[in-house]
């Protein structure tokens, strides 16, 4: 990162992705030319009121992500200054259009690295943003574990596109905005305008369609639409942590269609594309790495490239905002640092088993023994369930952690706690608990 404006710029897209698109473009998008004074993030205001609203509902999420972007914790003082202006909820065609910029800006094919772990899904990308609209791989569907790249190479094809066909209505959003999105126009009787946007889209791009399960009424618009686009040869990109067939609750009609494109996944990164991530990210951010700090960076972090940005990130901070160079001590701690707070799928797995042993009053071992005892097999099946809502893995990298269990035994365990969930509230709160202690942590 050369300039608090480039940690700016990915503070915004951290918060764009964890809120509604109305809050984000109401209250974070608006703010106005921030500055780093003294270690201290200054947001400035125009009016009180509009300083009262950032400082009391917004001042935790920003503190979140700067620290996200950054690694390191950051006050932020919030004040007003300037001249006052009518506050607004509306943001002008300008901010529209600027907005849709800056989201893509950062996401080309150009600046993804490509390995083992993901060629077919970067080479099925690129055919689709550089071919006819809708010609080839429609849908494309990649899937694969969060942090892997499967955003990228959706935002890639999406700013592809808009450089080779300016006048392209691309609709990007992910499944719960399209969800909240139906329920609000069913709520203020307004469907028209709603199909209007999706159905008339030269390409639509939904993220996390996994989201999607068990929203029965949100899947039958879903399958309309997908049909009116197929049918009028319009691009849909499909983005997931699972592939169709795991997505559970999922409509039998649009799994049948998700699979009649292009399924793609994303695998982790072998040790060359890592250590090739690792170079590009610190060229882009100005950062000069030894050989030896490449190495253990890309020998320490496996699962995610995320975990890799956000240790460049980091160290990239330490340097412009401090003035801290890189040093294999400080980088050591930055990736203990890391670890501690982004611990890899294999550890939550092992953490996962052992806190349902526990509930169950039961060893780790019993769990993933071949032992049948009712209490036993119960564990063992709130153990996968919990794991599959946790981590996302596939059903066959879970039955992998059970000794091999055929994906057939995984599926119909997890189908067994979702029955019992349904009859049973104790079970099923349970379950839910012990669901939630895993994604706080994560």
């Amino acid at each position: 990162m050369d300039s608090f404006e480039e940690v700016w710029k990915q503070v915004l897209e951290y918060c764009k992705n964890i809120m509604s698109e109305t809050t984000f473009k109401t209250w974070i998008y608006k703010i106005e030319n921030p500055e780093f004074i003294n270690g201290t993030v200054v947001i400035k205001s125009s009016t009180e009121f509009r300083n009262t609203i950032l400082k009391d509902k917004f001042s935790s999420v920003l503190k979140e992500a700067f620290e996200s972007v950054l690694g390191i914790d950051l006050n932020i003082d919030f004040i007003v200054e300037g001249k006052p202006e009518e506050e607004t909820a509306a943001d002008t065609q300008e901010e529209k259009q600027e907005e849709s910029k800056s989201h893509v800006s950062n996401y080309t094919f150009d600046n993804f690295i490509v390995g083992s772990s993901n060629k077919l899904a970067h080479a099925a990308s690129y055919r689709v943003a550089t071919a006819k609209l809708g010609s080839v791989y429609n849908p494309l569907f990649i899937y694969g574990h969060s942090g892997l790249g499967k955003t990228h190479l959706m935002m890639a094809i999406q700013n592809e596109i808009k450089n080779r066909l300016p006048g392209a209505k691309i609709v990007y959003t992910t499944s719960e905005n399209f969800l909240n999105e139906f329920i609000s126009c069913m709520t203020t009787k307004n469907n028209i305008a709603f199909r209007e946007k999706y159905r008339n889209a030269d390409a639509l791009f939904i993220d996390d369609i996994q989201f999607f399960t068990k929203k029965e009424e949100t899947q039958v618009e879903f399958f309309h639409t997908f049909n009116d686009l197929i049918n009028s040869n319009k691009q849909i990109v499909i983005t997931s942590d699972r592939p169709p067939k795991e997505i559970e609750g999922l409509d039998e009609r649009i799994r049948t269609r998700f699979e009649s494109g292009l399924i793609a996944d994303i695998q982790p990164p072998d040790i060359e594309t890592r250590t090739a991530i690792i170079m590009k990210k610190a060229q882009e951010s100005n950062l000069k790495l030894s050989k030896q700090m490449i190495n253990y960076i890309a020998e320490k972090i496996k699962d995610n490239i995320r975990q890799i940005e956000g240790t460049i990130n980091k160290i990239a901070a330490m340097q412009s905002l401090y003035g801290i160079e890189p040093t294999m001590n400080s980088i050591q701690q930055i990736i203990h640092d890391i670890e501690t707070d982004n611990r890899p799928v294999s550890a939550i797995v092992d953490d996962i088993i052992e806190s349902v042993a526990d509930i169950y009053d039961i060893s780790k071992s019993d769990i993933i023994s071949d032992k049948r005892n009712a209490n036993i097999s119960l564990a063992r099946n709130v153990s996968m369930y919990v794991i599959r809502e946790v981590t996302g893995l596939s059903l066959e990298n879970i039955g992998g952690k059970f000794g091999g269990k055929k994906h057939s035994t995984v599926k119909h365990s997890i189908d067994t706690v979702e029955e019992k969930m349904t009859r049973d509230i104790k079970f099923k709160n349970t379950v839910y608990n012990t669901i939630k202690q895993f994604r706080d942590k994560s």
